[in-house]
């Protein structure tokens, strides 16, 4: 027989091995939906980065097939003189100048097809930069003084373009075009501009401001000693595009010249690129065609040009083991995408103001690439670029790191950024006000802060020696280096 104070000893124990029962039952079911959640990111990921290269690899392929077509185009319209036939030497040219704007946009149309098919949905966000940037092409033909605000490339080219986009939006973006180059964006280099800046304030990396932006001077200065207030900022680069003949997003990066060919290139090049591609010359006279002055498509030598980033022993001491290639060694004419995969949440979030999913974000680059074979016969293979002239030479793409590709620190995208760098950084630089719900914003005043900045100059008066360049031969530790690699 139980005593009653045994009784309730024992009821005692029981309640408290209930309780144990349960925060323990509570503690696994949170390892449980934790796993899950985490399954779920793990998903996304590889969902979101399988989505993004194929959309990049699809926008780079429609780039090259682009750019080949141009090269047909300027062998034809070779062949059209030739043979003297005017009517067939416009249409060419004509040809030529859309397809510098519908190549590019199939592009578009071909990453969306591709993040799609591989689950990834259209992003609001995206969509609406894109709705509205069709608007702003809509207003390039506006009349500014007595010309027009941007140059046409063709008769009715804006409003053209601005109806593709319209509708390419219409089907909702997924995979955005992180390199796209706006018109009416600003150019040149602003320190402010650079996402750089941001993240070495953030991460307070006083070797970025030693390395980037110092004097020769004993002990050397930097914008940590020499900033005053917003007024010591230069003014924000107005816009200032080179051509209005490539596309905005996903552009080929060419540029026309209407001169007598043979001035620009040797009689035999033509011929070539012929033979390459069977393309029956037989009928071709060169002095019929060469001394012509004519509209040709080349490519654009400021876009064009050696990949040096991808050199190890290059001013980046980018993390690649040995040289690249010669057919593969030249910039130009590549695809970046961003995207977003949700993974859904079955934890709670952070906060009361969390989301209930993740976003898995993903960023891309792809590039077009080929070759032309030498002229001379001995098997030697030859940038597409090697005579200027567009020629078809391209046969393949691959992924690029994202450090390499154009524009990969732009964000033209990047909605948080683009806001900033549209709305933010005019009224900054005006004014001195910032937008404390920016996150950018705060950085800078951060920057502002005499005591932050006091900090990075008393710690480089002491430690500038341990900021330097990751050596020749694939970079290693030092202050510099590329941002991203992947």
């Amino acid at each position: 027989m139980y005593t009653g104070c045994q009784k309730r000893k024992s009821d005692r124990r029981a309640g408290q091995t209930v309780v144990f029962l349960l925060m323990a039952l509570t503690v696994l079911v949170f390892i449980f939906l934790w796993n899950v959640d985490l399954h779920r990111i793990v998903s996304a990921k590889s969902l979101s980065q399988n989505a993004g290269d194929a959309a990049a690899l699809a926008a780079a392929r429609w780039q090259g097939a682009s750019l080949n077509l141009v090269g047909e185009l300027n062998l034809m319209h070779a062949l059209a003189l030739s043979a003297q036939d005017s009517a067939a030497v416009d249409a060419i040219t004509n040809m030529q100048a859309r397809l510098c704007f519908t190549g590019p946009l199939t592009a578009l149309v071909a990453a969306q097809v591709a993040a799609k098919n591989n689950r990834i949905y259209a992003r609001d966000e995206f969509t609406q930069r894109l709705r509205e940037h069709a608007d702003d092409v809509a207003s390039y033909d506006e009349i500014v003084g007595d010309n027009m605000l941007f140059p046409e490339p063709y008769p009715g080219a804006w409003s053209a373009y601005s109806a593709m986009l319209s509708a390419i939006a219409a089907d909702g973006i997924a995979a955005a075009p992180d390199n796209a180059r706006f018109f009416s964006d600003s150019s040149g280099n602003h320190i402010l501009r650079d996402p750089a800046f941001y993240d070495a304030v953030a991460g307070r990396n006083w070797c970025w401001f030693f390395l980037h932006h110092s004097t020769s001077q004993n002990p050397p200065r930097t914008i940590l000693n020499d900033f005053t207030n917003y007024t010591w900022w230069p003014p924000l680069p107005p816009p200032n595009p080179p051509t209005f003949e490539n596309a905005e997003i996903f552009g080929l990066d060419l540029v026309s010249h209407t001169v007598e060919l043979g001035r620009m290139i040797d009689s035999d090049v033509l011929a070539t690129g012929a033979a390459q591609q069977q393309i029956d010359f037989s009928g071709y006279v060169e002095t019929n065609v060469m001394p012509v002055v004519e509209t040709w498509y080349f490519f654009h030598p400021s876009c064009w040009s050696s990949w040096d980033i991808m050199h190890p022993d290059g001013p980046e001491g980018f993390p690649i083991a040995g040289s690249v290639k010669p057919e593969y060694d030249y910039t130009g004419a590549d695809a970046v995408i961003r995207l977003y995969a949700a993974a859904a949440r079955l934890t709670p979030p952070a906060s009361s103001s969390g989301t209930p999913h993740d976003d898995i974000l993903w960023t891309a680059a792809a590039k077009p690439f080929g070759y032309l074979e030498s002229d001379d016969g001995d098997g030697m293979r030859l940038r597409p670029d090697a005579y200027g002239i567009v020629l078809p030479a391209f046969r393949d793409v691959r992924l690029i790191p994202m450090d390499a590709a154009s524009g990969s620190d732009g964000g033209s995208f990047d909605i948080p950024w683009r806001r900033h760098i549209d709305e933010h950084l005019p009224t900054y630089v005006d004014s001195g006000v910032l937008d404390q719900e920016c996150r950018y914003c705060r950085l800078i005043g951060t920057f502002e802060d005499a005591a932050f900045r006091q900090q990075g100059i008393d710690w480089l008066l002491v430690n500038s020696g341990l900021c330097t360049l990751p050596p020749p031969g694939g970079g290693g530790g030092g202050g510099g280096g590329t941002r991203r690699g992947h």
